[in-house]
């Protein structure tokens, strides 16, 4: 997985590169790849600024103004792309390809919720069997301490 930074200057270039396959006059077909990079790297821009960051190099309202900068670029990359698809005929692709980025989007939504309960439900279970081991462990030891003052007090 590459970093948010050199993620962004891939999206960056991948915009280029479809803006000049256009100014081209090239069809769908042959910008395809440069879309696909965009979007990959706009997801990784995305993801990474969704996370909290530890850095004691900027401000937090630093790290928010470029956050939010970069974002707003990405955004208006990816509205100049839906312009161009829809004046070029193939608005019903952008669709398409709304409809299947939401799809995934809850697709993987869900399954994280769902690993995050069953990382929550096992760390439950082993905390429970830790409880168990322990009071077992406590009662054999009380058993093995009855069973010792017992042996001293009848004197075998």
């Amino acid at each position: 997985m590459i970093d948010p930074i050199t993620a962004f200057a891939t999206a960056q270039a991948a915009i280029k590169g479809v803006q000049a396959a256009i100014k081209m006059g090239k069809d769908i077909h042959a910008i395809g790849g440069e879309m696909m990079k965009f979007f990959e790297a706009k997801d990784i821009v995305q993801k990474a600024a969704s996370q909290p960051k530890s850095s004691f190099a900027k401000s937090d309202t630093a790290q928010a103004f470029e956050i939010v900068m970069q974002a707003k670029q990405l955004a208006d990359a990816e509205r100049e792309l839906n312009n161009w698809m829809v004046m070029s005929g193939h608005a019903d692709l952008w669709q398409q390809l709304l409809v299947e980025r939401n799809n995934l989007i809850q697709k993987r939504k869900t399954e994280e919720i769902l690993a995050e309960k069953h990382a929550k439900k096992r760390k439950e279970d082993i905390e429970d069997l830790l409880t168990w081991l322990i009071a077992g462990a406590l009662v054999i030891l009380l058993l093995g301490l009855c069973f010792w003052w017992l042996t001293l007090l009848t004197g075998k």
